[in-house]
C-alpha cells in the first residue's frame, strides 16, 4: 500500500486528494479538500492571474500543505493545468504556489494531462482492448484522447472548459439564446478543425467516455434522484447526446438561483453547470457520438495510477 497525495491546481478549483493506493490499483480516501477560485474565467478575461485570485491561491495552497503534513503521504504530486499553463503570469503564480506549498509545481502540457485523464477513466470504467476514445471537461480545458490499454495514441488539449470560456465570452445568466448558439458554434467549429488526428478513429466516438464535474452533475440530473438518491455515484452511468442536448437546453435557461435548486447539484457547480452542459452538448455532436459513458475518475486518479505504476516498476 502506498499513500499518495495529489495537489491538483485547476482551472476552476484547487484539489488535495489523498488515498492509500493498493497494488491492485484501489484507492481508499484518506483526504480530501478543496478551493474553488475560478482562476479560468480570469485568465479568459484578462489573459493573466490578477493579484488578488493570485493571493487566494496562495492561501488555499497553505491550506493543501496543512492536509499534506497530518496525511503523511509517502508520494506527492502537484501539477497545474489549463489556467496555470495559459496565463501570461503563469511561471511567476506557479513559483509562489510551489514555495507555498513546499514541493514543486509541475505545469503539464495538453498531452500528459490527456494521458493522465485517460489513466483514471480507464481504472475506473469498462473500456474495451481496442483502442477508445475520451474526453475530460475541466474548468479550462478539453483533453480529448485515444487509448488502447495504458498508451495514449492521440492527445488533443482544446481551451474550451467553461470556466476559460465564460470569461472570454462574457456570458449572461441566463444564457440567451444567441449567446447560447454563439457557444454551441464555438465549441463545434473548434473541435472539427482542431480534431483532424481523431479522423481515423471516428467509430470509437459512438461510447465516448467522459469525466469531469459538468458530466458528474448531468448524470446526477438523468439519474432524476432527490435527497440521498441525488447523491449516489454516477459512475458508468450513460448519457444518451438527445438526453444531453435537452438537459443543456432547460439548465441553460435557468439563472444561477434556478441552477441552484436543481437536484443533487453543488452550489460550486451551479455558476458553470449551463456553459458546461451546452460545451458537452457541441462537444458530443462535433464528434458524432451516440451516447457518453461517466466516469467518476479523471485526472487525479489517474496520476495516482500513474504513481502505482512507476512503484511497480
Amino acid at each position: 500500500m502506498v499513500r499518495v497525495a495529489v495537489c491538483d491546481l485547476g482551472s476552476s478549483s484547487f484539489h488535495l486528494l489523498v488515498c492509500d493506493v493498493s497494488a491492485e490499483g484501489a484507492l481508499l480516501p484518506v483526504l480530501r479538500r478543496r478551493s474553488t477560485l475560478h482562476l479560468g474565467i480570469a485568465v479568459g478575461q484578462r489573459g493573466l492571474i490578477p493579484a488578488d485570485r493570485i493571493a487566494m491561491a496562495q492561501a488555499a495552497a497553505r491550506r493543501m500543505r496543512q492536509g499534506i503534513e497530518e496525511s503523511r503521504p509517502d508520494r506527492v504530486v502537484a501539477m497545474a493545468t489549463a489556467a496555470l499553463r495559459d496565463a501570461g503570469n503563469g511561471p511567476e503564480v506557479v513559483d509562489r504556489i510551489s514555495r507555498c506549498l513546499g514541493v514543486p509545481v509541475a505545469v503539464l502540457d495538453g498531452a500528459e494531462e490527456a494521458r493522465l485523464c485517460m489513466l483514471g477513466q480507464g481504472a475506473s470504467v469498462w473500456t474495451p482492448d481496442d483502442p477508445w476514445l475520451g474526453v475530460d471537461l475541466g474548468g479550462g480545458s478539453l483533453e480529448v484522447a485515444v487509448a488502447s490499454g495504458p498508451s495514449v495514441l492521440v492527445g488533443l488539449s482544446l481551451p474550451l472548459g467553461p470556466a476559460r470560456l465564460s470569461g472570454e465570452m462574457v456570458l449572461g445568466d441566463p444564457i440567451s439564446s444567441a449567446e447560447r448558439d454563439r457557444l454551441f458554434g464555438r465549441v463545434f467549429d473548434e473541435v472539427k478543425t482542431m480534431a483532424v488526428p481523431l479522423r481515423g478513429y471516428g467509430e470509437l466516438a459512438r461510447r465516448t467516455v467522459v469525466s469531469g464535474g459538468t458530466a458528474r452533475a448531468l448524470a446526477r440530473l438523468a439519474s432524476g434522484g432527490t435527497g440521498p438518491s441525488a447523491r449516489r455515484g454516477v459512475n458508468q452511468v450513460e448519457l444518451p447526446v438527445g438526453q444531453v442536448r435537452d438537459l443543456a437546453d432547460r439548465i441553460s435557461r435557468l439563472d444561477l438561483d434556478g441552477r441552484r435548486g436543481l437536484p443533487g447539484i453543488p452550489a460550486r457547480r451551479a455558476a458553470l453547470l449551463g456553459v458546461g452542459a451546452v460545451v458537452l452538448d457541441a462537444l458530443g455532436a462535433a464528434l458524432g457520438a451516440e451516447r457518453f459513458v461517466v466516469s467518476e475518475w479523471g485526472l487525479r486518479e489517474g496520476a495516482m495510477v500513474d504513481v502505482l505504476a512507476r512503484e511497480l516498476g
